[in-house]
C-alpha cells in the first residue's frame, strides 16, 4: 500500500497531507488537547464547572474520535496505524534502533514507528472516550448531564479508575507525538506547516 493510498504523498522524509487529514488533525488536537487538560480539575472540590465541561467537552471528543476512525475506515489507513504483522513491526523496530543513531523515523502516514505511535495514540483516546461515556451512565449524584442518576459508587469508581490509567497512556502518546514533531521540524521537515497550513 502506497503513502498516497491513505491520506498523503511522500516526497523523501517530507509528507504532503491532504485537507481533510489536516481538518481532522486540527480539530482533534484542538479538542482532544482541550478535554484533557479540562480532566486534570475536574477534581477540584470547589466547583463542578471542570466536570461538567469535561462532560460537554467529553462527548465533543467522542463524535470527532468517530469521524477519525470513520476516515481512518475510509482511506484505509489500518496496515499504518495497526502494523502488527511482522513486517510492520520489523520497521517499528528498525526505527526505534535507528533512534540510537539519531535518526529520525519518517513523519507522517508510513508504517514503521510513527504510524505504530499514532495507532497507540487513538486507540487511548478511543479508550478514554468508551470509559468517559460510560461513566456518564453511571456517575452519581445527578452528576451526569444526561439527566442520569446512579447510586452505583462501585462501578463508578471502577470505571474511573480504568479512564484514569488510559489517560496516562494518552498524556505519553501526546508529549511523544509533540516532541516528534519538533524534532522533524528542527531538522528542517517543516511537518507542522504541512501538517497545518492550507494550500
Amino acid at each position: 500500500m502506497s503513502n498516497s493510498d491513505v491520506g498523503s504523498t511522500t516526497k523523501g522524509c517530507v509528507t504532503e497531507f491532504d485537507n481533510t487529514t489536516k481538518t481532522i488533525h486540527t480539530v482533534m488536537a484542538i479538542v482532544l488537547t482541550f478535554q484533557m487538560f479540562i480532566g486534570l480539575l475536574v477534581h477540584d472540590p470547589r466547583t463542578k464547572l471542570y466536570l461538567y465541561a469535561h462532560e460537554y467537552v467529553g462527548i465533543a471528543s467522542t463524535i470527532v474520535i468517530l469521524v477519525e476512525w470513520l476516515w481512518i475506515y475510509t482511506v484505509s489507513q489500518f496496515p499504518v496505524l495497526f502494523p502488527w504483522n511482522r513486517a510492520g513491526m520489523q520497521q517499528v523496530v528498525r526505527d526505534i534502533k535507528n533512534l540510537g543513531k539519531r535518526i529520525l523515523p519518517e513523519g507522517g502516514n508510513t508504517v514503521g514507528l510513527s504510524g505504530f505511535w499514532h495507532g497507540i495514540g487513538i486507540t487511548s483516546f478511543t479508550l478514554m472516550a468508551l470509559t468517559g461515556i460510560l461513566l456518564l451512565l453511571v456517575l452519581p449524584r445527578g452528576n451526569s448531564i444526561l439527566g442520569l442518576h446512579s447510586n452505583d459508587f462501585v462501578l463508578y469508581t471502577e470505571f474511573a479508575v480504568v479512564h484514569r490509567v488510559i489517560s496516562y497512556t494518552a498524556w505519553v502518546y501526546l508529549g511523544g507525538h509533540i516532541l516528534f514533531a519538533i524534532l522533524h521540524e528542527l531538522n528542517g521537515k517543516g511537518i507542522i506547516g504541512k501538517m497545518f497550513l492550507y494550500k
